[in-house]
């Protein structure tokens, strides 16, 4: 049996291309307000866990002008998506167990990766012991989150179908674990982190029928359920989602999702 970790891994690089074109672009400005926040300005060694395909680097950089930049991720394609931006930065590691000397980093970051981590307590206090003493840690995860618009319309197509269940393993999202900030600090405090702050903040991002039915199609539950169907039930499921995505009206096209961010730090 493949390893639930190592399955997404391989989902994330079979996907990079299509996460950089689709999906980046959605989230990218919802993990602004952590970099906004966090004021890296005096760091030194910075950690990136989760790095992906790097898309924040720009504006960690911009954040954290002095700091050294390094990355970690489990998925090697979503890294090779990077391109030369990453190239001798970043390294395959899983979160959970890091191969980096103790101390090594003044601060690291989490954007919307701590909820794919099988063991999100382990990796926090395998991120903890990479810190300095002092040293910050900035997440991002999602709070409420009712799904993209038309995920319903999907549900119902694919059934009628015949498409199978999500094949994705459940143990490699555990958002449920962490989506409100209580949660959150019942995570960071007994991993040995001090909480600094905890907030959220709502978003909504509009989408076009067919940019809506793009990204489903190349990303997320529906790609992975219609990925297991024939050449033609694909064609009739999504010719049928089509026609239904575009009876929506704007409002229902609207994505509205509640976006989590923490900061803490590791003691003296």
């Amino acid at each position: 049996m493949v390893d639930p970790a190592v399955a997404l891994a391989l989902e994330y690089s079979q996907r990079a291309d299509a996460y950089v074109r689709r999906w980046g672009p959605v989230i990218h400005p919802m993990a602004q307000p952590l970099l906004d926040a966090m004021s890296l300005n005096g760091a030194r060694r910075l950690l990136d866990v989760g790095t992906g395909t790097g898309a924040m680097w720009p504006a960690v950089r911009h954040a954290a002008p002095q700091a050294q930049l390094w990355g970690i991720d489990r998925s090697p394609g979503m890294l090779r998506a990077g391109g030369a931006a990453l190239r001798h930065r970043v390294a395959v590691m899983d979160a959970q167990r890091l191969g980096i000397r103790p101390g090594a980093f003044d601060a690291a970051l989490l954007f919307f990766v701590l909820f794919h981590v099988p063991d999100p307590a382990a990796a926090l206090c395998e991120v903890r012991s990479v810190l300095a003493p002092e040293g910050r840690l900035g997440l991002v995860v999602w709070g409420a989150d009712p799904g993209l618009p038309g995920i319903s319309i999907w549900e119902e197509e694919l059934d009628r179908v015949g498409a199978g269940p999500d094949p994705r393993d459940p143990s490699v999202m555990r958002q449920a674990w962490m989506d409100t900030p209580e949660k959150l600090a019942r995570l960071l405090e007994p991993a040995g982190f001090l909480v600094d702050r905890l907030w959220s903040r709502t978003f909504a991002h509009a989408w076009t029928a067919e940019d809506l039915l793009a990204t489903q199609t190349c990303c997320g539950l529906p790609s992975r359920r219609l990925a297991a169907l024939d050449r033609s039930a694909q064609t009739a499921c999504v010719d049928r989602v089509r026609n239904r995505l575009h009876q929506l009206n704007p409002d229902a096209l609207t994505y509205h999702v509640e976006v989590l961010y923490g900061l803490a730090h590791r003691p003296a």
